[in-house]
């Protein structure tokens, strides 16, 4: 059974914000997920974190949105770092073949 994605957006000390994702990031999502980021970029802030620790399924198409949201990161000029990856997203994104376009470090 699907997990409704949430998404809660908030500051840090410094002027970076962060968007704490629980849920599925599956294609039902995508769209959501995307508003959320641009708004989170108005106005840039210099780093924008991606806490998907409570991610609890991500399929194809959320994995594209990971990437379109890097790259909507760095037109802004703002820097995307995914934080709190579980080991399953880990694996799923490296199978993906995106970890280094999403800037992770090598494991």
């Amino acid at each position: 059974m699907a997990v409704e994605l949430t998404l809660h957006m908030h500051g840090r000390i410094g002027g970076s914000t962060v968007i704490v994702a629980r849920g599925d990031l599956d294609f039902a999502a995508t769209d959501r997920f995307l508003v959320c980021v641009e708004r989170a970029l108005q106005p840039p802030p210099g780093t924008l974190y991606l806490n998907l620790q409570l991610v609890t399924f991500i399929d194809s198409s959320g994995v594209g949105a990971l990437v379109a949201a890097r790259k909507q990161a760095e037109r802004a000029g703002s820097r995307l770092v995914l934080e709190n990856l579980s080991d399953v997203l880990r694996r799923t994104l490296r199978t993906a073949g995106v970890r280094d376009s999403l800037g992770l470090p090598p494991e």
